[in-house]
């Protein structure tokens, strides 16, 4: 990815962090974040110390300040965005195709945590062929 790619990408993919990680699979979220933050960490101490963790402003102020970050901070910042836009790309199609069986068999289900996809994972034998194998194939590249 390029600088100028990233530029233009970073706010879609803050946007998606903010409204959309809920929806994440907790596991798959954590590893990207954690991985940021360990490789960002005298960035985030310099720059972030007064932000509140969650809901991307990590992220944001990363993005706000990447004038300032480190050759390996900015490398895998950037990584992460791409990491955290397949991931969301992988749930929003497994949303489209789950979508009749999610509201069907998780209706009342907090969205958030893993939990439309434990709900999935214990109504497996009762989703439709296109959900059960989009979700599968998801969980399998998700791990």
């Amino acid at each position: 990815m390029t600088v100028q790619t990233s530029k233009l990408l970073a706010p879609v993919l803050l946007f998606s962090l903010v409204f959309l990680t809920p929806l994440m699979p907790a596991a798959a979220q954590q590893s990207v974040v954690e991985t940021i933050r360990k490789e960002c960490k005298q960035e985030l101490a310099k720059h972030c110390r007064e932000v509140t963790p969650g809901r991307g402003r990590y992220a944001a102020c990363l993005f706000a300040h990447n004038d300032k970050l480190s050759e390996k901070c900015e490398i895998t910042f950037e990584a992460g965005l791409v990491q955290l836009s397949i991931i969301l790309s992988t749930m929003n199609y497994v949303i489209d195709q789950c979508y009749a069986d999610i509201d069907e068999h998780c209706e009342g289900v907090v969205v958030g945590g893993g939990r439309i996809s434990q709900c999935l994972s214990k109504n497996l034998d009762k989703l439709q062929p296109n959900c059960k194998a989009s979700f599968l194939k998801a969980k399998e590249d998700l791990q």
